[in-house]
């Protein structure tokens, strides 16, 4: 009778032990606080998203096809963190083997693609622009909260912000500015391509015009147009290059001015602040702005490969802030042009140090009286930086996109920074790893066997 009443107080007390496990995982998940204490902060959500999914007035529906690989559940336990801050956000987990007819209906083709519905409006986040790599080898980024957040951003927002890339002066294009456009189309963009030999004027929709690489002048009524442009209260994002004969681009120069801004045409060289050990590539000390300072807190710098310097012109310092300086033994070599050149400094080269990126803040213009906007405009002294992989190092993007923000006076638009996982790797030396395998695979067993063996000859002896 005793021993029967232990086994029931046993499984009584048992039960009560998983029962009172179980609650607490059931209220843990539905608790509206949180602790994450990953390194990484894997668990966090930024302010920007939260402030967007609190703004939420109607739901918004999403379709996560997610695979049972680690990638897979990254991105459900990013889109639950998402749930736990609003109740307008309906998520539904699909498997598109189970279910092709959803899968077809919103032409998904690949695992880890999550779709974003609001009435007649979708966002199609793929999974190529979810994952990235790392800053460091065996590394990878994870972008789901910049892509997931900016979608649902998309699909509330009236209306998108129209970006014109200049074109018919050597500017970044084609394959070069398929990234660029990528990024800017995911920040909620309309990006289009602009050729001013075919208009009278700069398009009345744009909100930034890019020039990015031009390698020859502006024409005068090109100038004049975008001129116009800043007249009216537009923003210019302006990405420079050393070319040869830059010196006497009349037109252009004749903008740069209006700005407040000279192109000094010398190349970049950075012994002390260098891109792998690559002078010609510098990596610039950031200066405190609106643009820079996520940068700065995150420790993402800047890549800026074959960069000219820029020089403010007497009187409009007050319109200009810097954004990049280089080191005090960086200098601009003049003579890169020539036959004769080398990356040495000489008497005629430019001491450092330099000043790489401005942010101004012009006058404003006659174009549209008393109550448009002030004109503002980036100019950047590296058009490399805005092509092909250069754009993906480090904090290239995030820079190019935090101007973009900057200049339509969106500061709610900077990025996000992606979440960097590491894949640890343990390094055992050799005689510490023979120890390991004699003590778990040799005795350990052995160890066993022996109490195995005295525990049965107890009992039989018993």
């Amino acid at each position: 009778m005793n021993r029967g009443l232990k086994v029931v107080n046993s499984g009584v007390f048992i039960a009560a032990l998983i029962g009172i496990f179980a609650l607490i995982v059931l209220i843990s998940g539905k608790a509206p606080w949180r602790w994450d204490w990953t390194q990484t902060g894997v668990n966090s959500l930024s302010a920007q998203t939260k402030e967007t999914l609190k703004g939420l007035k109607e739901t918004v529906r999403v379709y996560a096809f997610t695979d049972n690989r680690d990638t897979g559940r990254q991105v459900e336990r990013l889109l639950r963190a998402y749930q736990k801050e609003t109740d307008k956000l309906d998520v539904r987990f699909v498997d598109p083997v189970k279910e092709p007819s959803l899968a077809q209906k919103y032409q998904v083709q690949e695992y880890n693609t999550v779709v974003f519905v609001k009435g007649e409006k979708e966002e199609t986040v793929a999974p190529w622009d979810l994952f990235v790599p790392g800053a460091v080898q065996g590394s990878y980024g994870f972008r789901g909260e910049e892509h997931f957040t900016q979608a649902i951003r998309n699909l509330t927002s009236s209306q998108k912000p129209v970006i014109y890339l200049l074109q018919g002066h050597g500017e970044v294009s084609g394959a070069d500015a398929a990234a660029l456009r990528s990024d800017l189309m995911g920040e909620g963009n309309q990006v289009k391509e602009l050729n001013l030999i075919r208009e009278t004027r700069v398009p009345e929709d744009a909100d930034v015009l890019v020039i990015a690489g031009p390698t020859s002048d502006l024409t005068g009524q090109e100038a004049k147009m975008i001129n116009r442009f800043l007249d009216g209260g537009g923003k210019l994002l302006i990405a420079l290059s050393p070319e040869k004969g830059m010196s006497k681009w009349k037109n252009m120069n004749g903008l740069l001015k209006r700005l407040g801004i000279r192109a000094s045409g010398d190349l970049v060289v950075d012994p002390e602040r260098a891109y792998y050990g690559d002078p010609l590539t510098p990596v610039p000390q950031y200066v405190g702005h609106d643009i820079t300072s996520e940068l700065m807190e995150r420790d993402m710098v800047t890549v800026l490969p074959r960069a000219t310097s820029l020089d403010p012109v007497k009187g409009s310092e007050e319109a200009l802030e810097q954004l990049l300086e280089t080191s005090r033994d960086a200098f601009g070599e003049t003579s890169w042009a020539s036959e004769e050149a080398r990356v040495e400094k000489g008497e005629e080269d430019r001491p450092g140090p330099l000043t790489l990126a401005y942010a101004v803040t012009a006058k404003k213009g006659g174009g549209k009286g008393e109550d448009a906007e002030e004109p503002r405009a980036v100019v950047v002294g590296s058009s490399a930086m805005f092509s092909g992989n250069a754009l993906t190092l480090q904090g290239n993007r995030d820079f190019v996109l935090n101007a973009v923000g900057w200049l339509q006076g969106d500061e709610t638009k900077v990025t996000i920074r992606p979440v960097e996982m590491s894949l640890r790797q343990a390094y055992v030396p050799a005689g510490e790893a023979l120890a390991i395998f004699l003590g778990t695979v040799v005795l350990l067993p052995i160890i066993f066997l022996i109490a195995g063996g005295v525990i049965w000859w107890r009992r039989r002896r018993a």
